[in-house]
């Protein structure tokens, strides 16, 4: 048996084991920056477990990763799966012989980046001023995209201003199907008007992972 072989014959078994214990999907797969669910691709029964396969652990508020039990013959990097009315995931991982990665998402995030300013020569200091900002991902005031946002990475304290609350850092996972070249100083909003600066922003084989900063008055 080749490796081809063996590896359509574990995904057929997790499509056979998905049909008895999984809930059906809608499969996406995003085409542009826009709505990332505009299009259901084709459904699925899917089930997810918490990095490992006896369905007898929960899994934990800052481990947004789990092992999907369905075939992966017709998913792509960067699919989202998402259940009426249940969880959305995005696959993060479709290696050979092993486990299928999925990612939950926890929130909608639109990303914007700032207009560069127009300004030539030796302007000395500048910040953000009114602007338009382009939107990278999502629609304005319209779809957003999916994403995986949990708490902790590096915060900015201001203990020189008593009655400010300090910036707490984030850690952000967008999938690479998201067809942008994120750069830190771009602005993620989410979907409970939260609004984070990129510090810094990496593209590997398997998600963007993104370390924000949350912003506020």
């Amino acid at each position: 048996m080749d490796a081809a072989t063996l590896q359509s014959r574990i995904y057929a078994g997790y499509g056979k084991a998905a049909q008895r214990i999984g809930y059906v999907h809608n499969v996406y797969r995003p085409s542009g920056a826009g709505n990332p669910l505009a299009t259901v691709l084709t459904t699925l029964n899917a089930a997810f477990s918490a990095q490992e396969w006896t369905f007898t652990r929960p899994n934990l508020p800052d481990k947004p990763y789990w092992y999907a039990l369905v075939d992966g013959t017709l998913l792509q990097m960067g699919d989202y799966l998402q259940r009426a009315g249940g969880s959305t995931y995005f696959i993060a991982g479709l290696q050979s012989e092993l486990p299928i990665l999925a990612v939950e998402c926890n929130r909608t995030v639109w990303v914007t980046r700032p207009a560069a300013p127009s300004a030539v020569g030796n302007v000395g200091y500048s910040g953000q001023c009114d602007h338009v900002d382009s939107y990278l991902i999502g629609v304005s005031g319209g779809a957003g995209w999916p994403a995986s946002i949990l708490f902790g990475g590096k915060t900015r304290t201001h203990a020189e201003l008593p009655a400010s609350g300090d910036e707490h850092g984030f850690r952000i996972m967008l999938p690479v199907s998201a067809p942008v070249t994120l750069q830190a100083g771009d602005t993620i909003a989410d979907d409970l008007g939260r609004r984070y600066i990129i510090g810094g922003a990496e593209l590997t084989d398997q998600m963007w992972r993104i370390d924000a900063t949350e912003v506020h008055a």
